[in-house]
């Protein structure tokens, strides 16, 4: 998140002052990204207090809260309040629902699984839901109904933020690699230039000044509480739709992690499983979204990718484009091991599938870097050229291959974020 934000162009640069989360595993990535350790401190969201929050007044809050009780996979999502996982996302919306006015954020920006608007609504399968007679029983029956994101639009209202949700992928900002996602942006009007005044920062109300007008004003509304929440698709973004990269853009030049780690063992390629990998070669311009659980299952976890030759139809006539020549290259794969490059519920299963390929050595999963890439992270190789005015992402050599996975698969796109922190950050500017 803020890698998303330091995307903003602004002449006044956030300032982080502080990091919150239970793994000892981010706290370690974190702090090799960092020279002040003291920024990040490893504890469960719901044990931070209302006094650590209101003492560091911050302007911003950037939120993941966890995914897992409103994905599909959950078995009862009208009971995700329930899931301990809910705890750390709860427990600050109480806080802002109780905390001093002044040292409320001034923008608070949440990124989820697309579902999570749904999280406590109840499925009309035909049946009545029985009415208790028992007041406290049935105020306990509408609270569970009501779920984390009505919680969360409610304490959004009571505290007068203007909102907008978004659902957005990174294809929507040209980045090859599905990833939808809900986005919430809330700001209240006024509280930052009050909070400016207050400091008496002249470099920060210089920064306000420069910004130029948007058109994002009407994006935002109060929350309505008795309807459905608007939620803005790509189109609000006011761009044309991208021409995406291909992935080779985002492959490592020089792959640096040893061959044996992204070698697909051959007891998951042999399986009756492996029928259900998504396959890219370095010429396509799309990959699945990557989960934590890239590696360990191989259905909806993320793209493996074809690094075996891509033979072609010949053809000797100069008119050929460059753009039929990749097409052609791209399709070779199909041509020559019976395999349809195509998302896998879009294929009719054949077991002799992969009977053609060679997969010791022309079939990999991708590279904690690679990924990372893809996610718009700022990671790039030693001598590619890419100005290092902009402080890189880079995971510690302790972390492991598998690591760095389950930590790209909870995480965000950056580019994606930094899109909803701009809107976020312009809007809050200029009330």
């Amino acid at each position: 998140l803020e890698h998303a934000l330091r995307n903003v162009e602004s002449q006044q640069q956030p300032k982080l002052l502080g990091a919150y989360d239970h793994s000892d595993l981010c706290k370690n990535v974190f702090n090799h990204n960092h020279q002040n350790k003291k920024l990040f401190r490893q504890t469960p969201i719901e044990r931070i207090t209302q006094e650590e929050l209101e003492m560091h007044s911050a302007h911003i809050w950037c939120m993941s809260p966890p995914c897992q009780p409103h994905t599909r996979q959950h078995s009862n999502q009208q009971c995700e309040r329930d899931d301990p996982r809910s705890k750390s996302f709860l427990h600050l919306c109480d806080m802002i629902g109780s905390m001093e006015e002044s040292t409320l954020p001034c923008l608070v920006l949440l990124e989820n699984v697309v579902g999570f608007e749904l999280s406590g609504t109840a499925v009309d399968d035909g049946t009545e839901t029985p009415q208790s007679t028992d007041e406290s029983e049935q105020n306990q029956q509408n609270h569970i109904r009501r779920g984390s994101f009505q919680t969360w639009r409610e304490v959004l209202s009571k505290r007068d933020y203007r909102v907008a949700h978004f659902h957005l992928d990174p294809t929507d900002l040209g980045l090859p690699n599905a990833r939808p996602r809900h986005y919430t942006v809330a700001f209240r009007p006024g509280s930052l230039h009050a909070k400016m005044k207050d400091a008496s920062t002249s470099a920060q109300l210089k920064a306000v000044e420069s910004l130029e007008s948007n058109n994002y004003d009407n994006l935002f509304t109060e929350e309505m509480l008795n309807k459905p929440p608007i939620i803005h698709g790509p189109k609000s973004l006011g761009a044309a739709p991208p021409t995406l990269p291909c992935i080779g853009d985002f492959l490592d030049a020089d792959c640096k992690v040893e061959s044996s780690l992204l070698q697909i063992p051959e007891k998951v390629w042999s399986s009756s499983s492996a029928w259900c990998f998504d396959v890219v070669t370095s010429l396509h311009h799309r990959s699945a979204c990557f989960t934590h659980s890239y590696g360990k299952y191989n259905k909806g976890t993320g793209s493996i990718l074809y690094t075996g030759p891509l033979e072609t139809e010949s053809n000797d006539s100069d008119e050929v484009d460059n753009t039929s020549r990749k097409r052609n290259r791209a399709t070779a794969f199909l041509a020559s091991t019976r395999f349809d490059l195509e998302a896998p519920e879009a294929r009719s299963f054949d077991a002799d599938w992969s009977k053609d390929i060679d997969w010791e050595n022309d079939m990999r999963y991708l590279s904690g870097t690679e990924i990372a890439r893809l996610m718009g992270f700022p990671v790039s190789d030693a001598d590619d050229g890419i100005d290092k005015s902009f402080r890189e992402f880079s995971f510690p050599s302790t972390v492991t291959v598998k690591q760095q996975w389950k930590l790209l698969g909870n995480s965000l796109n950056v580019e994606v974020a930094g899109k909803v922190a701009e809107i976020g950050i312009k809007s809050l500017f200029m009330q």
